[in-house]
């Protein structure tokens, strides 16, 4: 799986939920060492919302808009598109990814949550 929707639960984190029912989705974009977690909506505009698109699919995962990570200073950045699975890094990335096209790792969902 590349993609595991989720939703937060107040209390808990993100726990594994159907695509239907996610407020968030965790993928493992590669240059990161850990999988991150991503507010989305899967239809309408996501103006004023602060989150990504996703097309709901949890094989060839595609949100929209890009993805930027950079710390504080700036000496680490990574930019890149999420597309049908593959990670696509663009060029103003600072790590030896930059310009490459790699398919994103595999995620373990989160379990469930008995809270209804």
């Amino acid at each position: 799986m590349k993609a595991a929707p989720v939703r937060i639960v107040q209390g808990i984190g993100p726990v594994s939920c159907e695509v239907s029912e996610c407020t968030h989705v965790m993928l493992h974009i590669p240059s990161r060492t850990y999988p991150e977690v991503f507010p989305v909506i899967l239809k309408g505009s996501r103006a004023g919302t602060n989150c990504w698109t996703w097309n709901g699919d949890t094989n060839k995962p595609t949100i929209k808009p890009s993805v930027l990570t950079r710390n504080h200073n700036e000496t680490f950045r990574c930019h890149s598109w999420v597309n049908d699975g593959q990670a696509i890094f663009l060029t103003d990335c600072s790590h030896d990814m930059a310009g490459q096209t790699v398919d994103l790792l595999d995620v373990t969902p989160p379990e469930g949550s008995d809270e209804k």
